[in-house]
């Protein structure tokens, strides 16, 4: 009997950074319309409208689109003109949409277990899904751990009229962020669910949901009731949205392990993902990933050894990024991944999420005797008074020597910082750009505070008079419209450390060290492009209308990243 095959979508990372920031924007703002009448007082709307316009006054914007680093080394390689990125051409240049994420290679491992024929679309704006739908699969899964709701509609809309008998499945950490209550879901949510209807024929409200997306899969083909699937968002026939009794999956991290050597080599890139741990020990106020991972679950030391090791034996393999929500979160597990690896004298580099106060003097050396070049620290603030406001564990001295110790072993960091947390003021705003500037920090990642009902600070919104979602709230201190316009300052206030924009520091970073750039070229081509957005910034009637023939992009630093793009 052969196989059904399913497809599954891991991301969306468009081909045009610019569609994307109006997408995003547009989502937002109809988000903000949907829930308005629940905070008549703040007038959401007008506040996402203000929010948006303060967000793009911090991004760089050439003839009228918006630009991260690597759309800027196209545009300055291609004479300063605008790059049109197609699936074609995208590996001719510098993209984030050539990458690849854990999701769509543990599924099509877990799928072909389980019976199943698997199509890994790696990116839905480089794939051909038209091509792939005239397969006959039994289902297309779309994962929203890296797409937006409004993206799944678009995309479960498009599959449907092409292939109608077609399931269409969606499911990941979105899917059950929005609908984890359930039947007491808000009016105004069941609302837009139903605007699924004929369009995705069921969601699985699971946070990890592979076991879950076998047994609805096995339904569809057996032509089983779905009541009868736990962890489902499903329709009945007048489009209203039904739950499914729900059951935890368990996770046994040992099964999760990729066996490389069976992953067609189509899905590789030079830089893989691997996941040891999941979960986290902290209960950081703002976060959700306590909620939807509350236990901390290991992969044996023995079984890692294996991974990497098939990983080392591929022969191609430049960088591996683990994925652990905290990788240096227990001392000696750490410690005997680092002894293991040093061990083992593996080729490739790797980088990691880690916790500031972990790094010790001892663990750091370890990490640059393994390959350790990129570390994500999540810093948060400046302000000792924010950090303890978030319940954070964490004291600014404590990041303050990570980073003093990470620069002097040669590894480069980058620290998230959130703005407009319950309790910032302009002094605590100033004690972040403060420590940025002083820690010798390289990188850093602002994020607007970002309020949803999943996290430990709504248990508090009486008391701090927090009120709104999503990036369009008030609290007794500032409200977001304020905490956007701060943050669209930082550029100006942060000399010697970098950000850019939308995109994510450490992918860019990623993606130039695989293309050869040494890493003082990268920081350069940082400091390059901020130089520009601060005269673009000076000269606002040149912004986005600016063109090849406008003085400005003779401009020597313009000149200068000209001479350093390969």
């Amino acid at each position: 009997m052969s196989r059904q095959k399913v497809i599954f979508i891991a991301q969306n990372q468009p081909l045009n950074n610019h569609i994307q920031l109006s997408q995003r924007i547009a989502g937002a703002s109809e988000r903000a319309d949907r829930q308005a009448h629940r905070f008549p007082d703040l007038n959401l709307s007008h506040m996402q409208a203000q929010v948006h316009e303060n967000t793009r006054a911090s991004l760089l914007f050439l003839e009228g689109r918006y630009m991260d680093l690597l759309d800027l080394m196209n545009y300055v390689r291609a004479g300063c003109r605008p790059v049109e990125i197609t699936p074609d051409n995208v590996t001719r240049h510098y993209s984030l949409a050539y990458t690849v994420t854990l999701n769509g290679i543990y599924m099509h491992q877990y799928l072909t277990a389980h019976g199943y024929d698997p199509i890994i679309i790696q990116n839905y704006a480089t794939g051909n899904l038209e091509k792939l739908l005239q397969e006959s699969p039994l289902a297309v899964c779309i994962s929203s751990n890296f797409i937006l709701m409004n993206d799944i509609e678009i995309m479960a809309e498009k599959i449907k009229h092409l292939a109608p008998q077609v399931a269409v499945i969606a499911g990941g950490m979105l899917v059950k962020k929005a609908m984890h209550a359930g039947e007491n879901l808000t009016e105004g949510t069941l609302k837009f669910l139903s605007t699924f209807h004929k369009k995705v024929d069921a969601f699985v409200v699971e946070a990890k949901g592979e076991q879950t997306l076998v047994k609805l899969l096995n339904a569809f083909e057996n032509g089983d009731d779905l009541s009868n699937v736990p962890n489902l968002a499903h329709f009945d026939e007048k489009g209203r949205v039904l739950f499914t009794a729900r059951l935890e999956e368990e996770i046994h991290m040992d099964r999760t392990a990729i066996d490389w050597h069976k992953i067609p080599k189509t899905y590789l890139r030079h830089t893989l993902p691997v996941n040891s741990s999941r979960g986290c020990y902290y209960r950081c106020r703002f976060c959700t990933y306590h909620w939807l991972f509350p236990k901390v679950h290991y992969r044996s030391l023995e079984v890692l050894r294996r991974e990497l090791k098939a990983i080392n034996n591929l022969g191609f393999i430049k960088h591996v990024r683990f994925t652990d929500d905290n990788f240096t979160a227990r001392s000696d597990r750490i410690k005997a991944v680092l002894h293991m690896m040093i061990h083992e004298k593996f080729s490739f580099a790797w980088s990691s999420f880690a916790r500031a106060s972990a790094l010790t003097p001892e663990l750091v050396k370890l990490m640059k005797q393994s390959g350790c070049e990129f570390v994500d620290l999540g810093l948060e603030s400046g302000s000792q008074t924010i950090l303890d406001n978030m319940d954070k564990r964490l004291s600014c001295e404590q990041s303050f020597e990570a980073i003093r110790l990470l620069n002097d072993n040669g590894i480069i960091s980058r620290g998230s910082f959130i703005i407009g947390y319950p309790g910032e003021t302009h002094d605590t705003f100033l004690e972040t750009i403060d420590f940025i500037n002083e820690s010798g920090l390289p990188y850093y990642q602002p994020y607007l505070f970002y309020y949803t009902a999943n996290t430990l600070v709504h248990e508090e919104r009486q008391a701090l008079k927090l009120r709104g979602l999503g990036l369009s709230w008030a609290h007794e201190t500032m409200d977001s419209v304020e905490a956007s316009r701060l943050l669209m300052q930082m550029i100006e206030l942060i000399p010697e450390s970098f950000t850019d924009g939308q995109s994510y520091v450490e992918e860019i970073y990623k993606v130039l060290r695989g293309e050869g750039y040494a890493r003082k070229e990268i920081k350069e081509l940082f400091r390059l492009k901020r130089q520009l957005q601060l005269t673009l910034r000076e000269r606002p009637s040149a912004g986005p209308s600016v063109r090849a023939k406008d003085p400005i992009l003779n401009w020597a630093p313009l000149q200068k990243m000209g001479g350093l793009i390969r």
